[in-house]
């Protein structure tokens, strides 16, 4: 197969970013019948997949199998993905003579039909065309250097660790002992916290050139272009000879240009024209010659999922020191990273700068009937809103460098605004008091995030004709950026002008369109929000308007027609937890809420209110159905034939007003009964209205600022936002933490825990209140809960700090504070002072010493008390962070790596000996260690629904047991992602776990392992290399690959997450259980059993002491333990620990069970072994055989599998491909049936 074929192939073929977990959809997505099929597919156009020749302009013809409606963009990234054409860049693909359109799809090229064969034909160079020619040439030999410390630290070119480790055994080479045993640093009990071993390992450099550069003759003087040249280039080889080439419009060539002379024309020792500068050079350089083509192997030794960039930016806490010996010169990279006004897409797009508002609006207002038509929306949708972010974090970056000037210069800086590219910049500060009554500075760092929230929220509706802004947020250094695309024409007018809808004054004088609320109708329903009658007051005059939203909403008319909706950070109910004044139940009252809270903006989220309604809509389904039996018990028991027949109008009505209500229509009931049944549901679940069930928010119930008709009844509205806070705290809340503490859910760091928290509808602020009712509790969910509350408080003090630092103190001042938190800090910095000190003197003016530089450890501790007891209203009684990790049993690396993560710094690798005593007493970083800060990005993502519906049909099925069909539906879904989203993208991994499960269960191993691999790499370059999911999806990697028979394949990628599990976390934890417990079984199959008992004991004594409930699995290590130790001729301890097995599955199953039974069979066995070992020790002389001390029959590698499906939560019904080697093993005869098998993915499913 050639290049090609296999490039869209790896495109086409499932492959694996969870911040994140795709979560459950929303009520229209997907939870209807798995064989359902799409009815709103009336103009479906069905895709072709065609075979085509491609005839490059050097090299051999090749085919190329793709579908019809791809665009003819992308057969050029296929020429720029071949060894043998990737160095072309200039050229265009000819059909029958005639050139073709890039932006066109295939079926659309005039003649174009199956087996066709397009020509790539050389184009002449324009300048444009040179920069990016040169371009590509420097991305081909970065395939050959290590990590580029010039990059910024977010990026979009992420490692992977996997990479490294080769999981198919050498052919005839038996694996080696250091192969299968452990490294020390992933060993049970180890101390060993170091960085280092987090680092992906660099390959040998392979450097083709030193430098190539722009000559400083460019550019060509008005004779030369007349006669075709574009640009000048210097080219430094490694022979250190520099080469002066002119790029003309025929290509490159070599000329007789000096140092101190030019001489633009050919050379006369090398008269030949290139087409390509690596042409060029493979004729002028031996060293280039040599090395290129070893560049190119590791190039494509790399799959499309390792080396392509990330689609939005993605940064590490961690990096390799600056190395000065090794730090290249690279003239190409110096200006493009040095040149602010510099965007990026110059040499791509037309014009000087891209409209981000009117690329982003159009994609967005695409039809969407058909499914090919949603495909092409999504992907246009996604790849330009990607595209906006990155240049929005390039945007940041430059301009808290101080590299880009203010539009209000002369205004103090933290009301200071940027437009830059087309992006409209601001910093989350309170400008003019706008939050003054709100909060202040707190109020408007906070209402960035719900406006987000809300921008969210209205993306979801997919209504065309309403419109929000392109919106992005980064933390970054201390500072809170917000980036938005900017309206057409809202610059040139006055605010009062632009609004036509909302409130401008805070509430005192509204506006109101008919435009917007057809349009805010529908929108209004769909998020539960009440529309609500305010009074507006101007000039002396009130009057009555109509809100569906929040006052705060705007109405904006762009000059494009558009109608758009901003402000949107009062589209969620308020939280009557967090208002001072507000009445809240007296389940509430009692836990101390209402409580004082840093603003006044808090929301519940939209996810709780989606729980909430629908747990109401259920208890009022069951009031009214129950009246309605009564009613119907009554006329039965009586035998009144006018009762039965009431009854029976009334549970006729009642039905059709169950159909209404799932179909979501108004429905008015005439029944006398049902109205009087429907009214008490009403008073019970606390409806909107007394005689119909309305559930409903109104965002501005609890404002004092803007005032309601007197028709309104706030009464009621406020009542049932009551009801959803409590709701949160009495339901929401102990549900979570009872699951944690049953190990139902097993976040490993602060953002799976933030996650789930997010899917339950609880906001962070809860943390204090969850971390309150675990402080007491041996569940390893109360370390990593309190843990964060002390990192998430840090941030807050830290960014007060960071703020007022300026760039050059920024890595001492880093250093300190790190020093404050981790060591013993008694005096402020002496360095700080002094260098503060002698400034003062020297200008001779009055200049406040930097806040930093007067910090010491007891002075940050109290800070981070005092915000965590008025942020999240726990109250630390601990006086030191060392007191503090020691009584909860918090790992201060797992700390100390939140810290950074949540500061967005990063640091260097190595070991920091944080649980050191010795090192307490001193400074444990200096300035060296801080590498960069890195912004932590939050916007709205968009997604592919018809891809969710999709993975849910595929969730449903593999609950009722039918993995056929999960995995058609699971495979469609990522399909639809490959085409909206690429290669990669966060929501992929989930999809390919869930198929790598399903191909193991339906016995395709192979495939299985495939496509666990590629989720593995997918979740470490776009989630983290040591994200949560990251282990989570290297468990399952092992698991398939010793399924496959890799035993040093399975271990490494178990190794690795068990260091990365002791970084993260620590050793108590479900999942390190899991882990030791994988190893432990690993290890026994392959009989190193002293290493074995090691881990099994670990997974058992983690079990023990994090109170996980007894389970299957539990019996099953036990029984594990047991068998190691009569393996290794220690019968007493195997006694007791088959004893232990025996009781758990007694009280698991009962006496009669078949796994009682066989522990008990088992027992019997052990005894009777014990007591012939015994005996034959008393006559052991010299011709005593020692195997034969050791009668104790192995168990088969087939039912270790399966105890390995049932620890990883897979339950599967025979296993191809493991007799071969049971048979090796045991010498027995088994056979190995494949039988139609059920997955229940779950763990606690299981057991």
């Amino acid at each position: 197969m050639t290049l090609g074929s296999e490039t869209k192939t790896d495109v086409e073929v499932p492959i694996i970013n969870g911040k994140h977990e795709i979560p459950q959809e929303e009520n229209d997505s997907g939870h209807s019948s798995i064989n359902t099929p799409d009815s709103s597919e009336p103009d479906k156009q069905v895709d072709k997949f065609v075979k085509i020749t491609i005839q490059p302009s050097c090299g051999d013809a090749f085919e190329l199998h793709l579908s019809d409606n791809e665009l003819v963009q992308e057969l050029y990234q296929t020429l720029l993905d071949r060894e043998a054409t990737c160095h072309r860049t200039c050229f265009s693909l000819y059909l029958n003579g005639t050139a073709v359109d890039n932006y066109s799809e295939v079926r659309a090229i005039p003649g174009f039909v199956d087996g066709c064969t397009l020509n790539v034909v050389d184009e002449p160079y324009t300048i444009r065309d040179a920069r990016l020619h040169l371009r590509q040439v420097r991305e081909l030999l970065k395939f050959g250097l290590t990590e580029d410390q010039h990059e910024p630290p977010c990026t979009n070119d992420a490692q992977s660790y996997l990479t490294t480790i080769n999981l198919q055994p050498e052919e005839k080479k038996e694996p080696k002992p250091s192969d299968i045993l452990p490294p020390d640093h992933a060993l049970p009990g180890c101390k060993e916290r170091s960085l280092a071993h987090l680092l992906v390992p660099q390959p040998k450099e392979l450097i083709a050139l030193k430098d190539i550069a722009f000559s400083p003759y460019n550019p060509p003087p008005g004779p030369r272009k007349l006669r075709g040249d574009v640009l000048y280039i210097d080219i430094t080889t490694v022979e250190n000879r520099i080469y002066h080439v002119t790029c003309c419009t025929r290509g490159f060539y070599v000329n007789n240009s000096q140092d101190g002379r030019f001489d633009p024309t050919v050379s006369n020792s090398n008269k030949t024209v290139y087409q390509s500068v690596i042409e060029l050079l493979q004729n002028v350089s031996p060293g280039f010659k040599k090395v290129y083509p070893q560049i190119l192997k590791r190039r494509q030794e790399k799959t499309l999922v390792e080396r392509l960039p990330t689609s939005y930016p993605v940064s590490s806490w961690v990096g390799n020191p600056l190395k000065t010996d090794g730090y290249m010169s690279d003239s190409l990279r110096a200006i493009e990273l040095t040149e602010p006004f510099r965007v990026g897409f110059e040499d791509h797009m037309p014009g000087l700068l891209r409209d981000w508002n009117e690329e982003l609006q159009t994609t967005f207002e695409m039809t969407r009937k058909s499914i090919s038509e949603r495909v092409i929306r999504d992907r246009s949708y996604y790849k330009i809103h990607a595209d906006y972010v990155n240049a929005a974090a390039r945007g940041v970056q430059s301009i808290l460098d101080g590299n880009i000037l203010a539009i209000n210069p002369g205004e103090d800086k933290k009301t200071h605004m940027y437009i830059w590219n087309n992006i409209f910049f601001s910093l989350g500060f309170d400008v003019r008091d706008h939050y003054k009554e709100l909060g202040g500075d707190a109020a408007a760092f906070a209402a960035t995030s719900t406006d987000l929230q809300g921008v969210r929220a209205f993306a979801t509706l997919d209504d065309p004709k309403l419109n929000t802004l392109g919106m992005a947020i980064f933390d970054y250094r201390g500072y809170r950026v917000t980036a938005q695309s900017i309206i057409p024409g809202i610059l040139e007018r006055e605010q009062e002008q632009s609004v036509v809808y909302g409130s401008i004054d805070f509430g005192k004088t509204v506006v109101s369109d008919e435009k917007y609320h057809e349009l805010l109708e529908d929108a209004a329903h769909k998020l539960k929000m009440l529309p609500h009658t305010v009074i507006s007051e101007k000039d002396g005059v009130k009057e009555e308007l109509k809100l569906y939203t929040s006052y705060e909403a705007k109405g904006i008319i762009g000059n494009d027609g558009r109608k758009y909706v901003l402000d949107l950070l009062r589209s969620m109910p308020p939280d009557v937890h967090y208002l001072d004044d507000a009445e809240v139940s007296e389940a509430a009252k009692t836990l101390g809420y209402p409580r004082k809270f840093p603003h006044k903006l808090s929301a519940l989220r939209r996810e709780l209110i989606d729980a909430f309604c629908e747990s109401r809509l259920v208890t009022f389904i069951q009031l009214t159905a129950k009246k309605i039996r009564d009613l119907i018990t009554e006329s039965k028991e009586k035998n009144d034939e006018t009762l039965i027949k009431q009854a029976a109008e009334a549970e006729t009505e009642l039905s059709l007003l169950f159909m209404a209500i799932s179909e979501d229509k108004e429905f008015e009931a005439k029944n006398k009964v049902v109205q009087d049944a429907i009214k008490e549901a009403c008073a019970v679940v606390h409806s909107i209205y007394e005689d119909r069930y309305v559930m409903k928010f109104n965002p501005d119930c609890f404002s004092s600022n803007v005032k309601h008709a007197p028709t309104e009844n706030l009464e009621r509205q406020r009542r049932v936002v009551v009801d959803a806070a409590d709701f949160l705290l009495t339901q929401k809340i102990p549900e979570l933490v009872q699951n944690l503490k049953d190990c139902v859910v097993q976040p490993i760091d602060g953002d799976n825990l933030a996650d789930i928290m997010h899917i339950n509808g609880i906001n962070i602020r809860y943390l204090g209140e969850i971390g309150k009712r675990l402080e007491n509790s041996v569940s390893f969910a109360r370390p990593l809960v309190l843990s964060d509350i002390v990192a998430r408080s840090a941030k807050h003090v830290i960014r007060k700090i960071n703020v007022q630092i300026t760039a050059d103190q920024l890595s001492a001042s880093t250093s300190h504070i790190l020093n404050c938190l981790f060591s013993v800090v008694l005096d402020p910095s002496p360095i700080a002072a002094n260098v503060a000190k002698k400034a003062n003197k020297k200008n001779g003016k009055k200049r406040v010493t930097s806040a930093w530089s007067s910090l010491t450890t007891s002075a940050l501790w109290n800070s981070i008390r005092e915000d965590s007891a008025s942020y999240y209203g726990y109250p630390i009684e601990a006086d030191s962070l060392e007191k503090f990790t020691e009584l909860h049993d918090i790992q201060k690396t797992a700390l100390f790596r939140r810290i950074c993560k949540v500061m967005g710094v990063q640091l260097v690798a190595r070991d920091y000996q944080l649980d050191n005593s010795t090192a307490k007493k001193t400074s444990i970083f200096v300035e060296d260690d801080i590498i960069n800060f890195f912004p932590i990005i939050k916007h709205h993502e968009p997604f592919t629904a018809d891809a969710k519906k999709m993975f849910i049909r595929g969730q449903q099925a593999m609950s009722i047991g039918a993995s056929r069909e999960a995995y058609e539906c699971i495979g469609e879904s990522l399909n639809l992602m490959t085409l909206v989203y690429g290669v990669m993208h966060p929501d992929m991994p989930q999809c390919l776990r869930a198929l790598a499960r399903l191909s193991h269960v339906l016995g395709e191993t192979g495939d299985a392992l495939n496509n666990q691999h590629k989720a593995a790499v997918m979740s470490e370059r776009l989630i983290g290399l040591d994200a949560g999911n990251t282990i989570i999806e290297y468990i399952n990697l092992a698991h398939f690959a010793f399924g496959a028979l890799l035993i040093p394949g399975s271990l490494r990628p178990l190794y690795r997450a068990r260091y990365l599990m002791n970084l993260v976390f620590g050793e108590k934890h479900p999942v390190m259980a899991q882990i030791d417990a994988n190893i432990g079984l690993i290890l026994f199959t392959v009989q190193e059993f002293d290493t074995a008992l090691k881990y099994l004991q670990s997974a058992d004594a983690i079990t023990k002491t994090i109170g996980e409930p007894r389970k299957l699995k539990t019996g099953l290590i036990s029984n594990l333990i047991a068998r190691t130790h009569a393996a290794r001729g220690d019968f007493r301890a195997a006694l007791v620990a088959e004893k232990e097995t025996f009781a758990i599955y007694s009280e698991l199953y009962g006496p009669n069970h078949p796994r009682v039974n066989e522990s008990s069979e088992y027992l019997r066995t052990l005894t009777q072994q014990a007591v012939t070992f015994q005996k034959k020790m008393l006559k052991l002389d010299n011709s005593t055989n020692i195997t034969e001390l050791f009668q104790a029959q192995p168990p088969t590698v087939t039912s270790l599998f399966d105890t390995l499906n049932i620890i990883n939560g897979i339950l599967i019904i025979g296993v191809p491909g493991l007799s071969s080697l049971g048979k090796q093993q045991n010498g027995t005869t088994e056979e190995s049936k494949t039988t139609d098998v059920a997955a229940q993915l779950d763990n606690e499913t299981l057991d």
